[in-house]
């Protein structure tokens, strides 16, 4: 087996050997063609040249003299013969896809990954090959030859390869190869002496020292090689296998400061030649050493205070330097970014904390060390940027934040709590965003803001963890202070941005573009947050809410004098949290404790209308006081329900509707003093003017609840009256007093207002309508709504805006006619006393009902008179009922006195009276003149006969019988002549027509 790998080696420098020498001669050959070429299209050039010019000599005629001018002419220029395209190939149908594969061979991707792997892995792979030739070859000189020997027969393979190199450099086709020759001998000396310390069969130097003396000479022999290197792939290759030897080497303190230098040195030749995949290749090679000697110190069991870490520390600490420093020269400055560059700059500081990392020694000290280390990366950072490089001062002032904040974090090793840890770097992002304004950089004032506002939710939710502790308390010391703190960062930055920079025309920390009308400040609004945790942080009592208004009370007037949009949105959440404290223990106390609680919180709502100015970029000044005067109005209702319902249950809704009328006038109040409410903190007030109107309906709603709900339901009694009853004779007023009231048609009095209003004359009349039904006896109920009827018909007629009362009238007209037709008449009355007989009032009802009939029959119109809202809809259904009116109000009057007859009186004479009945609706007809009056009479006619037939001869007795009969036939013949004298009329006048 060893002689198959020694003959495969054999082979290997064969071919390096004889493969160039065939290249050669190829090379020369080529050469030769070339030369050949080029003479003899000189040759036929030249030959065309001449034949062209004699030519032009015999067309030339006899030249005559002309006058010299200023201009000359250029001398004719020779025309070659055009050379001769090749006739085009064709191709056959299929040769697409051929095509295409070659355009895919072509494309850059393509040319660029044959060029890398041409120029770069070829040479790499051909190197480490010709290098494990060469351990092959020794294997297979191990049988024959001592150790010494074999380092000796290597290091002569090495040598040949180097003159090798020097030959082939003469060249210039042989150059490339050349670099990668000499490269492979500088490997192979590596390998030699690396082996005749480590790889058994060429080991021969048994003492450590001999070895080290050894490695370090083939390392040199590299080192040297680098240094001499024109491209940086060859200085790489030998750094990184100088480092790699090092690395197979026990390590021990020596070993690892050799690769210290071994690193410095490759990063210096970076430096000078401007080489970032050689220093990315050096700072990672490090960065492997780095690990393999933390391994070392580690298993030796060594304490944080050992020398072996010290060491690591110091080593890491001059290479991540020198690797960091390396791109602070004016050859980097440009205002672009370089990828690679930034890259290798990214990776130095990458494996630099890498390697402090390794040895860490989770020492408290760390915090304040790693803090001067940021101070120190951060000013040298402004030294990249009046060099001009721009990216490297954005990167290393972002580092420097970095190991900043990486300090601070290590602060909790002094014991620090992570609130107040939090605390700290909350200011640290601030000093670095003002930093970052004052120096006009866009890039980290982004960066410097975005963290600022992150720090400062950050402690909310850090709050929240506090909060979900076994021994978390938020009412303690730290939570309150820490507290403070950040209200006073948020506060501080919105004070600079009001000072400073007070120019912009956005605010000064609002990198998001929110709003630029406004100046709305994020910090403002994490500022109410912030004010918002700390309603959680105080005990919640009486005395806390007031210190937690008086608090909100003056945010608000500084921010209204100070135009802090942002604070003035973060006092919503600081609204909501205020308002939770406040109804947390609600249940648990008393009604007037309740109250007391609430005192502060209604307050602050209040005191929030006069101050809600805001004021945009514009100039424009407007209040916002909408929000207070909501919450205002919804704490007053809900606090006259704590407070009255205990003493009654008929209070909070008296109340409420006397709050409603308070409002009404303060509203009207608003609109006509406007002018003079345009000024000031006055304003705050007219502004919300549309709030306090829908108030005033809000408050008249709760009162329509409370009374339908617990008015209705009560009958309790004040002498003789029920207060039910009372509540309701006010609310009529009330509704009235509403329904009257008028406002100048402005801007800010809105169309669904002015449509509510007259509503409330619905409202009075269903408020009145259900009064009736609930006091008045069922008997006489018929009679109240006939009543009723002539009371909405005597409003409609004294104004023109309830005119669709006289609609609302024939309604009752028609409830008044079917309680007498199907309830009054049908129930039987035990009692004694006329008065509460079911047909006396049915009679009386029907006698006003009759009355009614009359009255409508003088004013029988229903054409619509209102011009918007729901009295225009009323009155034009009631319009469309206007051409039938008589029968609108006839015919129920005469089913009504059917059925009223039916039940009321004896059915002996029921036929005789429906007859009567009958004779009636005849003379209506003829009266009228309407024609379907008569025809309903004749078929009841004809009914009555019909029930006098079958009926009253079967069981009338014979008297009644008689009296029956008399006058039904006395009707018949008195219908019969009037009938007659009716045709007579009518064809006199169609006949005088």
């Amino acid at each position: 087996m060893l002689e198959f790998f020694g003959f495969i080696g054999f082979l290997v420098m064969i071919f390096f050997f004889v493969y160039p020498l065939l290249l050669g001669a190829r090379v020369k050959e080529l050469k030769g063609r070339l030369k050949e070429l080029e003479s003899r299209i000189d040759e036929l050039e030249s030959e065309k040249f001449v034949s062209v010019s004699k030519e032009t000599q015999k067309t030339q005629g006899p030249v005559r003299e002309k006058k010299s001018t200023l201009t000359t002419l250029p001398p004719p220029v020779p025309e070659f013969p055009k050379k001769r395209e090749p006739s085009p190939i064709l191709e056959p149908a299929d040769s697409a896809p051929s095509r295409s594969l070659a355009s895919f061979w072509k494309s850059p991707l393509w040319e660029k990954i044959e060029k890398s792997l041409a120029q770069n892995w070829t040479g790499i792979f051909g190197t480490v090959i010709l290098v494990m030739g060469v351990g092959f070859l020794g294997i297979y000189a191990a049988l024959k030859m001592s150790p010494f020997l074999r380092f000796l027969m290597v290091l002569g393979i090495a040598g040949g390869l180097f003159a090798c190199s020097i030959y082939l450099s003469t060249r210039e086709f042989w150059k490339q190869i050349a670099y990668w020759l000499r490269s492979a001998a500088g490997a192979v000396v590596l390998f030699a002496c690396l082996g005749s310390v480590s790889f058994q069969g060429m080991k021969w130097v048994e003492t450590e020292s001999l070895g080290l003396l050894l490695v370090l000479l083939g390392v040199f022999v590299n080192l040297s090689l680098a240094w001499f290197a024109s491209f940086q792939k060859f200085a790489s290759l030998h750094i990184v296998l100088s480092l790699l030897a090092l690395a197979i080497l026990p390590m021990t303190d020596l070993v690892y400061g050799v690769a210290i230098g071994v690193s410095v040195f490759g990063l210096f030749l970076s430096y000078r030649s401007q080489w970032e995949y050689h220093l990315i290749y050096s700072v990672l090679s490090f960065a492997a050493i780095n690990f393999l000697y933390r391994e070392h110190v580690f298993s030796s069991g060594a304490s944080p205070e050992s020398v072996g870490r010290m060491y690591g520390m110091i080593g890491t600490l001059l290479v991540g330097s020198v690797s960091v420093l390396v791109h602070y020269r004016k050859v980097y400055s440009s205002q672009k970014f370089d990828k690679f560059a930034f890259l290798s700059h990214f990776i130095s500081w990458f494996a630099t904390a890498i390697g402090f990392a390794f040895y860490a020694t989770g020492s408290k000290w760390n915090a304040p060390i790693l803090v001067l280390a940021a101070i120190f990366v951060f000013l040298h950072a402004r030294r990249a940027r009046t060099v001009g490089i721009r990216w490297l001062y954005l990167t290393d002032t972002l580092v420097s934040l970095g190991i900043a904040c990486l300090g601070v974090v290590f602060l909790s090793r002094w014991e620090l709590h992570y609130l107040s840890v939090n605390l700290i770097l909350s200011f640290l992002f601030f000093s670095f965003f003002f930093v970052a304004s004052e120096e006009k950089e866009k890039t980290l004032m982004r960066v410097g803001g975005a963290l600022l506002h992150f720090s400062l939710f950050f402690f909310l939710v850090l709050l929240w963890f506090y909060k979900t502790e076994e021994n978390g308390d938020l009412r303690s010391f730290l939570c309150f202070s820490t507290s403070l703190g950040m209200i006073s960062l948020s506060l501080a930055i919105q004070i600079l941005d009001s000072t400073r920079y007070s120019d912009r025309l956005n605010s000064w920390d609002d990198i998001y573009g929110l709003s630029e009308k406004l100046k709305v400040s994020p910090a403002g609004i994490l500022c109410g947050f912030l004010v918002s945790a700390l309603c959680f942080e105080t005990a919640g009592g009486i005395r806390d809410l007031w210190i937690l208004s008086c608090l909100g009370i003056l945010l608000l007037f500084l921010r209204q004098r100070t135009n802090w949009n942002g604070l003035g949105m973060g006092m919503f959440p600081f609204t909501i949290a205020i308002h939770f404290l406040v109804f947390s223990s609600w249940e648990n106390i008393g009604e007037v404790d309740r109250f007391l609680r609430a005192l502060p919180v209604i307050f602050f709502c209040f005191s929030a209308i006069p101050l809600s100015k805001i004021r945009g970029a514009d100039a424009g000044e407007r209040y916002l006081s909408q929000p207070g005067v909501i919450l205002f109005s919804l704490h007053l209702a809900l606090q006259i329900f704590v407070l009255g319902n205990p003493t009654s249950s008929f209070l909070p809704g008296i109340v409420w509707l006397l709050f409603s009328l308070f409002y009404l006038e303060f509203y009207r109040f608003l609109i006509e003093k406007k002018g003079s409410l345009s000024i000031g903190w006055k304003r705050g007030f007219s502004e919300a003017a549309p709030i306090w109107a829908s108030f005033a309906l809000v408050f008249a709603g709760l009162f329509l609840g409370a009374h339908i709900l617990v008015h209705l339901q009560s009958e309790f009694s004040v002498g003789f009256l029920k207060v039910r009853l009372l509540v309701q004779i006010f609310a009529i007023c009330a509704f009235v007093y509403w329904a009257s009231s008028s406002f100048p048609l402005v801007e800010e009095n809105p169309i669904w207002f002015r449509n509510c209003l007259p509503l409330f004359w619905e409202l009075a009349l269903v408020v009145l309508i259900t009064a009736v039904s609930l006091e008045v006896p069922n008997t006489w109920l018929p009679v109240a709504w006939i009543l009723l009827a002539f009371l909405t018909e005597a409003v409609s007629r004294t104004a023109l805006s309830v005119s669709r009362f006289h609609f609302y009238s024939l309604v009752l007209f028609w409830l008044s006619c079917g309680h007498t037709a199907f309830l009054s008449s049908s129930n039987a009355t035990p009692s004694i006393f006329w008065a509460d007989q079911e047909w006396v009032g049915g009679l009386v009802s029907l006698f006003f009902q009759t009355g009614y009939l009359i009255l409508i029959y003088l004013r029988p119109s229903f054409l619509p008179q209102s011009s918007e809202g729901f009295p225009l809809l009323v009155d034009r259904f009631a319009g469309k009922i206007d051409s039938r009116v008589n029968m609108m109000i006839f015919y129920p009057l005469f089913i009504t006195v059917a059925l009223f007859l039916f039940w009321s009186f004896d059915t002996a004479f029921l036929t005789l009276l429906w007859m009567t009945e009958v004779f009636v609706v005849f003379l209506v007809g003829l009266f009228l003149r309407e024609s379907h009056f008569r025809y309903v009479s004749l078929t009841a006619m004809m009914l009555c006969l019909l029930r006098l037939i079958f009926w009253d001869l079967s069981k009338s007795s014979t008297i009644t019988r008689a009296f029956v009969f008399l006058g039904v036939g006395g009707i018949l013949i008195l219908m019969n002549t009037l009938y007659g004298k009716y045709k007579v009329s009518e064809g006199k006048k169609s006949d005088v027509q």
